[in-house]
């Protein structure tokens, strides 16, 4: 080794170890720079009725995040959380009027109907090692069936709902939206969870390495198991929270969504290949996704062309986590 190599490698050190940081920060540096450009060439883009409705607009997008990225960390995806949503929503509005008895009936039957998807994923994926991508796929078109066939292919709408459940969707806080609240207390706990809990570490640890996991004693299907079940539950709760607020959803409405997330929590820095990314990274994500489709809609792009946008911006986020994949080897 020379004199010159010695000098350098502690630069090195402290470049690489200043990338890392950065690279934690990046989505946050994304949506500042977009938010800005956006802010600079569509002025009507940085008002505060504006913002705020990026905020809403974002927050059920957000929990569905949240729960998704719990099963990404596992190294596993969630596609069936778009019927999910649906099916969570008529269940919901089907059991309106607005008495408080049958929304709290209502909630509990979406609920516990999304704990048993959740539960089947992960027994199909965490226990019996099924490919989670097809799995889900499938458990997504068994969950629209089942909601087509109890809807009867027809929309369903509710003339009332009860007041809580309406302040919850669509309510205000000195201006700040009720779901916007309601998103960030559920990344803010599921952050928590995963970073001072034992389950936290064994959920990052069964992404990063399944075999080294179960090897250190992790039980690698009961955390995997739990990760689908809190993806089916948020993805539900974004379901009825949403059909608070429009009042009236077709037979099929949620399929789809699930695209929308996932672009999200891959421009939050979450990876396909388990092991790496977080809450608050998921949070940018979805804050970076919503900036963009309202500075499409501002700039009166077509519904079509944004659909084209969004998938570009999938590509690249896939691209960049292959990128970084193969630097971390």
């Amino acid at each position: 080794m020379t004199m010159t190599s010695i000098g350098k490698s502690p630069s090195l050190a402290a470049i690489h170890s200043v990338g890392r940081v950065l690279q934690g920060y990046l989505p946050w540096i994304m949506l500042v720079v977009i938010a800005g450009g956006l802010a600079i060439f569509l002025p009507s883009f940085l008002t505060v009725n504006n913002l705020f409705n990026i905020l809403r607009q974002s927050s059920f997008i957000g929990i569905v995040a949240v729960g998704m990225s719990f099963a990404m960390i596992a190294g596993a995806f969630d596609l069936s959380v778009g019927s999910i949503m649906g099916l969570a929503a008529v269940i919901l509005l089907r059991t309106q009027p607005a008495e408080m008895s049958t929304l709290a009936i209502g909630a509990g039957f979406a609920s516990g109907a999304a704990l048993l998807i959740g539960a089947a994923n992960g027994l199909a994926v965490g226990v019996m090692q099924t490919n989670s991508v097809v799995t889900t796929i499938g458990s997504a078109f068994v969950v629209l069936g089942l909601t087509l066939i109890y809807t009867q292919s027809q929309n369903v709408t509710a003339v009332q709902i009860h007041p809580l459940l309406e302040y919850l969707s669509g309510g205000r806080i000195y201006r700040f939206p009720v779901p916007t609240i309601l998103f960030l207390a559920v990344a803010i706990v599921a952050q928590l969870a995963l970073s001072v809990t034992g389950y936290g570490r064994q959920l990052y640890a069964t992404g990063g390495n399944v075999a080294a996991a179960r090897l250190s004693g992790v039980n690698v299907g009961r955390v995997k198991m739990v990760a689908y079940i809190v993806s089916a539950l948020l993805a539900a709760l974004a379901g009825m929270l949403i059909a608070g607020r429009v009042r009236s959803v077709n037979s099929s409405f949620g399929y789809g969504f699930e695209f929308d997330v996932l672009t999200a929590v891959m421009l939050g820095g979450m990876s396909l290949f388990g092991g790496r990314g977080s809450i608050a990274g998921s949070v940018a994500g979805v804050l970076i996704l919503g900036v963009i489709s309202n500075g499409m809609t501002l700039s009166g792009i077509s519904y079509e062309m944004q659909l084209v946008a969004k998938g570009l911006l999938l590509v690249i986020a896939v691209a960049l986590d292959e990128r970084l994949r193969q630097r971390s080897v």
